[in-house]
């Protein structure tokens, strides 16, 4: 992506929005969205986020704004623990269902080929 991220322990949440390139009221919207982002909050309730949700920020960012996943394919991609999957590893739950899909139509065309 480009984007460095400072050498810092926890950052504000404006410092955040910054950094992504979005409003502070995006953040907060996506924290209701996304389970992974729940930054610890100071005294005074200021949001302050680790460099790990920095880093899911600007992958959410990523797939949303360049790769235009939805919220839900976000969601999909990225576990509520934080782990990101590969595309790879999201496409395998789908593709043991079309193998077997695969399967049984050719099973059936041999068949049909048979009778003939």
């Amino acid at each position: 992506m480009g984007t460095v991220i400072p050498d810092k322990l926890f950052f504000k949440i404006g410092e955040v929005a910054q950094l992504a390139g979005v409003k502070t009221s995006v953040l907060r919207f996506w924290e209701t969205e996304f389970g992974f982002l729940k930054p610890d909050k100071s005294n005074s309730g200021q949001r302050l986020y680790t460099h790990k949700e920095v880093s899911l920020i600007l992958e959410v960012k990523r797939l949303l704004y360049d790769e235009k996943l939805t919220i839900e394919g976000v969601r999909k991609r990225i576990l509520p623990n934080g782990k990101i999957r590969t595309v790879d590893a999201a496409l395998s739950d789908k593709n043991s269902d079309l193998v077997s899909l695969l399967r049984e139509v050719r099973s059936e065309l041999i068949d049909l080929r048979n009778q003939l």
